[in-house]
């Protein structure tokens, strides 16, 4: 008869039971996460719900979708509170709302990246939502911002759902973030098979694991980090903006930088040519006086694409956070819808 080795099973088998103790462990601690989320893992978690990983784009918005993101101050007052939702064809639409295409609907496509999808305020307060309503009642404006986007993204996005949605018009909000957007893009689809199935695998367990989303949490905490206030920069109101087009801004020749080679200039030239063989117009709107924005105006400029330099002053801003508040999302609605007749009635002149 064999004697039982003495010991209990956690002295027989110490790895194996220190396995079961600590996926006992994470398991607990799933749960608690999911009954009791901290603010900024619920925000990462809803921000999977919504995302995608993308081969070509690093990210994308994914279909049908529908997620409240939320970011408190240190105080515990939101610094964003807003509802993202998404059509069957992964764009930004107001909940509820149908986005198939009417054969009596003419399109404008809006992309960009966090700017044009109204980071920061619900689908109704977008500025695509809002040039929307100072249209033809038969226009429709697409809103194909995806935060994360650079020129890659956008472009691909609307070439995508051009044959369902043929633009007519579209305009590209340009940031000075959309360069390093566009080098992480590109490094994104150089990456083999492997890698893609790899990051996907992380992709779908994010949108399903609330401990899997903790680090990201955390880069996502520090990233909207905000005092316990807003110390009178930027506003959430409302209330009616405009942005006069004689008040954009007009650079010195002298004062724009030579555009070096890039994929953000290398996309925008090709979705000038894409555009220009289905008799659509072009217009980008280049953010900001910083010298990336100033080199996108110089390159648009010397391709022939019609380029608009503009800003948008801290009291239509979200407070200690940068994008659009409401107010900021109108006026720049006010700003395109003018800039697109100016250029309609020139045109027809």
């Amino acid at each position: 008869m064999t004697e039982a080795l003495p010991g209990g099973r956690f002295e027989r088998h110490p790895r194996l039971a220190g396995a079961g103790l600590l996926a006992g462990a994470l398991i607990l601690l799933e749960i608690a996460l999911r009954v009791f989320p901290p603010v900024p893992v619920l925000f990462a978690h809803e921000m999977r719900r919504v995302h995608r990983y993308s081969r070509t784009a690093r990210v994308d918005l994914r279909p049908s979708q529908s997620a409240r993101l939320r970011i408190d101050r240190s105080g515990g007052e939101p610094l964003f509170d807003f509802r993202l939702s998404t059509g069957p064809e992964a764009f930004r639409v107001s909940a509820g709302r149908d986005a198939s295409a009417s054969a009596s609907e003419r399109f404008l496509h809006a992309i960009g990246d966090s700017y044009t999808m109204g980071w920061g305020v619900d689908a109704a307060f977008s500025y695509p939502a809002r040039l929307a309503s100072r249209l033809e009642p038969d226009i429709r404006v697409l809103n194909l911002g995806v935060d994360g986007f650079g020129a890659i993204g956008a472009t691909s996005k609307s070439r995508g759902l051009a044959e369902r949605f043929p633009p007519e018009h579209a305009v590209y909000l340009f940031s000075p973030n959309d360069l390093d957007d566009d080098v992480r893009a590109a490094a994104v689809a150089r990456r083999g098979g492997v890698a893609h199935a790899a990051h996907e695998t992380l992709d779908a367990l994010r949108r399903v694991s609330y401990l899997a989303g903790v680090p990201f949490a955390l880069r996502y905490r520090l990233q909207f980090q905000a005092g316990p206030a807003a110390k009178g920069v930027g506003s959430t109101g409302t209330e009616a903006a405009e942005l006069d087009p004689k008040a954009l801004l007009v650079p010195e020749p002298s004062a724009l930088p030579e555009p070096q080679e890039h994929p953000s200039f290398s996309a925008i030239a090709a979705y000038r040519d894409f555009l220009a063989a289905r008799s659509a117009r072009l217009t980008v709107l280049v953010l900001s006086k910083r010298p990336e924005s100033l080199q996108a105006l110089r390159f648009c400029r010397e391709q022939g694409i019609e380029a608009h330099l503009f800003d948008v002053p801290p009291g239509l801003r979200l407070p200690d956070e940068g994008h659009f508040n409401a107010a900021g999302n109108e006026a720049v609605a006010g700003l395109v819808a003018q800039l697109l007749r100016a250029g309609r009635d020139g045109a027809g002149g």
